[in-house]
C-alpha cells in the first residue's frame, strides 16, 4: 500500500511537471515570437506610390506661337533667364527670356536676301521696259514694210505677169513677218510678265516672313496671361526646366499656371502592379510638407501606355488621383505618398507574412496541434507589408510556427 502511494505521488508529480513544462514552452514559443495564435481581422491592400501634387485644370504658358511658327524654322530655343518655380505672378508677369540669337541671325540672312531679290525685281522691271520697246519698235517697222510691200502690189498691175507674182509674195511675206513679231511681242510680254510677278511673290514672301521674325523677337520675352503660382515645364526626361535648358518647340510646354480648387496627385505606378489600380479606387494621400493633415482621393485615369521613367528600372504607367477635399495650403509640386486602395478583406483570419512558406505549387503553413506540427496547404488573398489574408485552410484560434521546422527544411532541401 505504501509503495502504491509513492507510485502514485511520483506519477502524478511527473505529470504536473509535463503539464507545467508544456506550459512553460508554449508561454515561451508565443513570447518568443515562434508561434502565431490566427486572429480575424480587417486588411486593406494597397498599393503605394510617391506623387505630386497639381491642379487639375492649369493655364499652360508654352513657346509663343510666332516663334514656333513652321516658316521661322526655329525647332529649338534655350532659355537664358527663367522666374522661379512656386512664385506667385499676376497677369503679365515675367515669366522667361527666350534666346534670340538664331532669330536674329535668321532675320537677317533673309532682309540679304530680300535685298537681292529688290535688286533682281528693279533690273526685271527695266529689262521688261527696254525689250518690249524693241519688240514694238520691230512690229512698227514691219507694218511699214508691209505698207511699202502694199505699194509696190498695186503699181504692179501695170507690169509683167511674173513681176506682179513675186510682188504679191513679197507682200505675204512681209505680212507673215509682221504677224510673227505681233506673236514675239505677246509671248515676250508673257515671259516678263510671269518673272516680274515671281519676283514680286518672292519680295512679299520675304517681307512676310520677315515681319514674322521681327514679331518672334518681341514675343522672345515670355509674360503670364493670368494671375497663379508658377509650375515649371519638363523635358523629355522629367527634368524640370531651368536658365540654360534648351526647349524643343515641339514640347512647347515652358510653364503651367494650376488652378488649385480641384488638387491631383500624378504618380506613376509599376507595371507589375498597374494591373491591381483601376478607376475609381480609393486614396489615402499623405502630403510630406503636410504631415498632421490627412487627405483622401479617388483614382480618375490609368494611363494606357507605359512610359520610361528616370527614377524607375522598369515601365511605369501615369495614374492621376484627384483628391475629394481641397486644402488652402495644398501647393503645385508637394510631394504625396498615395495609398491605393486596391483590395479590402473584413473579418477574415490574418497571418504573418513570414509565416507562410513555398511548398511547390502551394503555399503552406505549419500547425501547432498539441505536441505535432502538420504541415497545411493555405489559400492566400491579399496582402500588405506584414499581414496576409487566409481564404481557406485555416481559422480563428489556429496556431501557427513562424519558422519552418528544421525536419521540413530538409526535406525542401532535398
Amino acid at each position: 500500500m505504501q509503495q502504491n502511494r509513492k507510485r502514485i505521488f511520483w506519477l502524478s508529480l511527473i505529470v504536473v511537471l509535463a503539464v507545467v513544462s508544456s506550459f512553460l514552452i508554449v508561454n515561451d514559443e508565443e513570447a518568443s515570437g515562434k508561434t502565431y495564435v490566427v486572429k480575424n481581422g480587417d486588411l486593406e491592400a494597397v498599393v503605394e506610390c510617391i506623387g505630386e501634387v497639381n491642379g487639375e485644370n492649369a493655364s499652360e504658358i508654352n513657346i509663343p506661337a510666332s516663334i514656333r511658327d513652321r516658316q521661322l524654322r526655329i525647332w529649338g530655343i534655350k532659355i537664358m533667364d527663367m522666374v522661379e518655380e512656386g512664385k506667385i505672378v499676376k497677369k503679365g508677369d515675367f515669366i522667361a527670356q527666350l534666346d534670340q540669337t538664331e532669330i536674329s541671325n535668321n532675320m537677317r540672312q533673309k532682309m540679304k536676301e530680300k535685298e537681292t531679290v529688290d535688286a533682281d525685281l528693279k533690273n526685271a522691271k527695266i529689262d521688261s521696259t527696254v525689250i518690249l520697246n524693241q519688240k514694238r519698235e520691230e512690229i512698227a517697222n514691219a507694218r511699214l514694210d508691209l505698207e511699202y510691200k502694199k505699194i509696190d502690189l498695186e503699181l504692179s498691175v501695170y507690169e509683167s505677169g511674173a513681176f506682179q507674182r513675186k510682188t504679191k509674195m513679197d507682200y505675204q511675206k512681209t505680212e507673215l513677218q509682221l504677224e510673227k513679231k505681233r506673236r514675239d511681242y505677246l509671248l515676250e510680254q508673257n515671259k516678263l510678265k510671269v518673272k516680274v510677278m515671281r519676283l514680286e511673290r518672292k519680295a512679299d514672301n520675304l517681307n512676310e516672313l520677315i515681319a514674322k521674325y521681327r514679331k518672334a523677337l518681341m514675343d522672345t520675352r515670355v509674360k503670364t496671361s493670368q494671375d497663379g503660382i508658377v509650375m515649371l515645364g519638363k523635358n523629355w526626361d522629367g527634368k524640370k526646366y531651368s536658365k540654360d535648358d534648351h526647349i524643343s518647340t515641339w514640347r512647347p510646354l515652358i510653364a503651367t499656371l494650376p488652378d488649385m480648387s480641384v488638387a491631383i496627385s500624378e504618380t506613376f505606378v509599376k507595371e507589375i502592379d498597374v494591373s491591381k489600380v483601376n478607376v475609381g479606387d480609393s486614396v489615402s494621400i499623405k502630403i510630406d510638407a503636410l504631415s498632421e493633415k490627412k487627405f483622401s482621393g479617388k483614382v480618375v485615369k490609368v494611363a494606357a501606355i507605359g512610359e520610361d521613367h528616370p527614377a524607375y528600372d522598369m515601365k511605369v504607367f501615369k495614374v492621376i488621383v484627384r483628391f475629394n477635399e481641397s486644402d488652402e495650403e495644398l501647393r503645385p509640386g508637394m510631394t504625396s505618398t498615395n495609398n491605393i486602395i486596391v483590395d479590402r478583406f473584413e473579418n477574415q483570419p490574418l497571418i504573418p507574412v513570414n509565416a507562410v512558406f513555398p511548398d511547390s505549387l502551394n503555399s503552406v503553413v505549419y500547425v501547432k496541434q498539441g505536441g505535432k506540427v502538420v504541415k497545411q496547404a493555405v489559400e492566400l488573398g491579399s496582402e500588405n507589408e506584414d499581414m496576409v489574408v487566409v481564404l481557406s485552410g485555416l481559422q480563428e484560434g489556429d496556431k501557427i510556427l513562424l519558422n519552418q521546422p528544421d525536419e521540413y527544411q530538409k526535406t525542401a532541401s532535398l
